[in-house]
């Protein structure tokens, strides 16, 4: 059933991206129509791995580095457990990553994504419980202790893994490549491009700063600008897959490929402020019954964009949900600051 429930969510983002290029649109020449935000997902267990942070087919300008720095917290009270297996993640998670992007030819932009991660006990459990309370959301998994630090997995009877210190240090370190296949120009808003990543093993993995091993992903992106309502509106799909390499976390139910997809859509709700929608879809990424651990990935993300007048730079904030019940953080909320391409007012 999950098999087939992530199969129906790739074909839709499959579909999306491909509706993206049935005809031309009206665009305007504002390429930030096409920003997205950089949200990856941060479950304890899952963030260790190389999946891409959410992106569009809009490459870095050439003779000009693209910046994005981003401050995420992610707050975790899942359970989940069976006649074999016992789960549990409480606590928050704290990451700041700085993603470099440049044009090293006019086909090929390389970049490099840097990660510092930290696991706490954490502040929110009961401004997040209270919150649940008023849109009337289920609060089972915070019936616990408040404010504390535990990721655990059990099997058989016999703890694979525990965390329950604060730990703080260097994630694993990405590299990038893309490959511009179209470009969108002032008449024609489509952008089309091949993305692919290195993930080395540079993150303490007995921390769940990394896994341990390489990872290697690569995917098809595609945007485009049009309208709405008379607002500029950008558009961004893409599908990919993930290869695995053999890492040390749990590494008897680690599976050796996740695909990849999401789907994206910003407003320009105002001259200088976006509205920016995102769903990020991942498969399982462990072979296990848990659903909280081994269960796909549907991460829904929703966030203001503001560029700030003759500074160049954008900031951003955005909160991430999970809608189903998955392998997905209950609640997360970022900042972020990027370079811009607008063009300055004089």
């Amino acid at each position: 059933m999950e098999s087939c429930t992530y199969s129906l969510r790739a074909s839709g983002v499959a579909l999306f991206v491909a509706v993206l290029f049935i005809h031309p649109l009206p665009v305007s020449a504002d390429d930030d129509t096409m920003d997205v935000l950089a949200f990856r997902n941060h479950h304890p267990f899952l963030q260790i791995f190389g999946v891409p942070t959410f992106q569009s087919a809009a490459l870095a300008s050439e003779g000009r580095l693209k910046f994005d720095i981003a401050a995420e917290l992610t707050n975790h009270a899942d359970a989940g457990e069976n006649a074999n297996e016992s789960f549990k993640v409480d606590g928050e998670t704290y990451a700041l990553t700085v993603s470099l992007r440049h044009r090293l030819w006019q086909h090929l932009e390389v970049g490099v994504d840097l990660p510092f991660v930290s696991h706490q006990e954490g502040f929110l459990d009961n401004i997040i419980k209270e919150w649940h309370d008023v849109l009337s959301v289920s609060n089972s998994n915070r019936a616990g202790p408040k404010d504390q630090l535990e990721f655990f997995y059990e099997r058989d009877g016999v703890t694979q893994y525990e965390l329950t210190s604060s730990t703080s240090g260097l994630g694993d370190i990405q590299l990038t490549a893309a490959i511009p296949l179209r470009e969108a120009g002032a008449d024609d808003g489509h952008a089309l491009a091949i993305r692919t990543s290195v993930k080395l093993p540079t993150g303490d993995e007995e921390d769940l700063h990394g896994s341990g091993a390489t990872d290697f992903s690569a995917g098809l992106y595609a945007s485009t600008r049009t309208t709405l309502f008379n607002r500029d509106l950008g558009l961004t799909g893409f599908v990919g897959m993930l290869a695995l390499g053999d890492g040390d976390v749990l590494p008897e139910l680690q599976e050796s490929s996740v695909p990849f997809g999401g789907v994206a859509a910003k407003l320009q709700a105002m001259e200088r402020l976006g509205i920016i929608v995102q769903v990020y879809a991942q498969g399982n990424y462990y072979d296990s019954d848990v659903d909280k651990l081994g269960g796909d990935t549907f991460q829904l993300g929703i966030g203001l964009d503001y560029h700030l007048p003759k500074q160049g730079l954008s900031l951003a904030l955005a909160i991430a949900e999970d809608p189903l019940s998955d392998a997905t953080p209950d609640f997360a909320i970022q900042f972020s600051v990027r370079s811009s391409n607008r063009r300055s007012a004089p």
